[in-house]
This record gives structure tokens, sequence and C-alpha cells, in this order.
């Protein structure tokens, strides 16, 4: 396995762009100890977003690799509070 890495997310994290932020997470993940979301531009994120993020935490617990997320903007926050989902390593408040 490498270090830690960071995985800097786009504007859109939407349906409209799911196939290519998949592909990302996976190779962030390949051999990662931990995989960092970096949030800071995310200014649209829906309930695919969420999905694919819990998907991906699923994947690296499996792999015993740990993913946070940092910089989260309200887009990201909001997302998952509709979702009554807590963001990966938090509590849900």
């Amino acid at each position: 396995m490498s270090e830690a890495s960071v995985l800097t997310l786009e504007s859109d994290c939407t349906i409209r762009t799911v196939r290519s932020l998949q592909g990302a997470l996976a190779a962030a993940l390949a051999g990662a100890t931990r995989l960092t979301l970096d949030c800071a531009a995310v200014k649209r994120a829906d309930i695919t977003f969420v999905q694919i993020v819990l998907a991906a935490d699923k994947a690296a617990q499996r792999q015993a690799t740990e993913i946070a997320l940092a910089n989260v903007p309200p887009a990201v926050s909001g997302a998952f509070q509709r979702a009554a989902i807590a963001l990966p390593g938090q509590a849900l408040r």
C-alpha cells in the first residue's frame, strides 16, 4: 500500500458527473492507506454524490483504508443532511 492521498473534487458532484467521480475515487483508493476528499470546490452535490461516497467508504473499509472529507462546504453537508446520513467518520447531528 502507498501512503495517504488527496482527491480534489470538482465543483459539480451530481448525477451528471457520477461516472468520472466514480472512476476518480476508485483510482484514488487503489493502494492508498488513507484517502482525503477535498470538497472545497464543490458547489453542487446531490444524493448520487452521497451514494458514491458511501460506496467508496465501504470499499475502503474492506481494504483497511480510511476515507475522510475535508473542507466540507454547505453543498456537501446539505446533501448528506437531506439524505439523513452522517458524513463518513462523523456522527449524524
